[in-house]
């Protein structure tokens, strides 16, 4: 809608105009203090407005009592570990703790020899141990001892220096 050269204010700038003035541009704000057919748009969708707030306040009942909107309870602190979703979440995780805890010491049994194992290799230790003690207290192979024809003799300390030399004499 021309008038003259100038446009006329469409309807959500009147719905503008009617909330806030300030908030049309100047060029609009001077055209409705001019322009008197967006006056009068302006001013009867304002007084529209009037009305539909009147009828809104006539036909709305009135309260009866006066209305509170419910508040939350505020909840305990440990309300939250009592939750169903919590407690699976704790039994879940002990149960996989326990497993885990489980399953390292199953592997670390199995790793360990038995007691079967234990016992004939300390018997194999202990006859090693025995040939050591023999040989440490006769040197010579029995073999030796036939041919020297002394299978039980006892040979001296000076014997033996004979044989086998000390490191520290270099003569």
């Amino acid at each position: 809608m021309k008038s003259g050269n100038m446009q006329h204010l469409d309807e959500e700038q009147l719905v503008q105009a009617v909330v806030d003035v300030t908030d049309l541009p100047e060029s609009l704000q001077t055209h409705l203090a001019e322009c008197g057919q967006c006056l009068d748009g302006k001013n009867s969708f304002e007084l529209e407005m009037i009305k539909l707030g009147q009828k809104a306040e006539q036909f709305a009942p009135q309260p009866q009592r006066r209305i509170i909107l419910p508040v939350q309870k505020s909840k305990k602190p440990f309300w939250n570990l009592l939750d169903w979703r919590n407690l699976i979440a704790a039994a879940a995780t002990v149960t996989a703790v326990f497993i885990l805890v489980w399953g390292t010491n199953m592997v670390r049994n199995l790793a360990e020899p038995g007691s079967e194992i234990l016992t004939a290799e300390m018997a194999e230790a202990k006859k090693l141990m025995s040939e050591v003690n023999t040989l440490v207290d006769n040197a010579l192979p029995p073999f030796y001892l036939v041919l020297s024809g002394e299978i039980n003799a006892d040979y001296e300390e000076e014997f033996y220096q004979f044989l086998i030399p000390s490191v520290e004499d270099k003569t």
